[in-house]
């Protein structure tokens, strides 16, 4: 069967059927080792902990201008157009408000959400993405700024000191 030629919606739909047939493999086999939930919620904590005793997540001026790592992650929440389910001011389109999930998500859960996805909510896994390798503290840092509401949404720039 030629691939080239099938049309883009059945494409589509057999890369959503593939990628939800391995997320829930990947599932089943999590949920049968998964800890209870006491030691769960003990961990979150610690890992909220953990969060805001580490160094700053990102520095901001006026709203617009960041530290490279944060801007990084704005580059890489504007490549991979992560607006068209979560809106341009992560808002919350057909995908959930991230400044309203990044209060309570911790910054593992926030990985596991992106390289997993949930396919059985329509949100890839971004795992085999070096973009998203290479830059998801960035990604998570400029979500918490705006969750935080020290980011302002839109076009964002270098800090002075980082600009050569």
């Amino acid at each position: 069967m030629n691939l080239r030629k099938l049309p883009a919606i059945v494409m589509s739909a057999l890369l959503v059927a593939a990628v939800s047939h391995a997320a829930l493999s990947q599932t089943t086999a999590t949920a049968s080792s998964a800890e209870p939930s006491k030691r769960t919620a003990a961990a979150k904590q610690e890992s909220n902990a953990a969060d805001s005793q580490s160094d700053k997540l990102y520095t901001v001026v006026d709203g617009t201008k960041v530290d490279k790592q944060t801007l990084m992650g704005w580059r890489t929440w504007r490549a991979l157009a992560c607006e068209r389910c979560h809106g341009a001011a992560q808002e919350g389109l057909v995908g959930p408000p991230l400044v309203d999930s990044l209060k309570r998500l911790t910054k593992q859960e926030f990985h596991d959400t992106i390289m997993n996805g949930r396919p059985e909510k329509g949100m890839p896994p971004f795992s085999a993405s070096k973009m998203v390798n290479d830059n998801w503290e960035g990604l998570y840092a400029y979500l918490k700024g705006r969750s935080d509401g020290q980011i302002k949404p839109g076009h964002l720039y270098p800090l002075d000191s980082d600009k050569k």
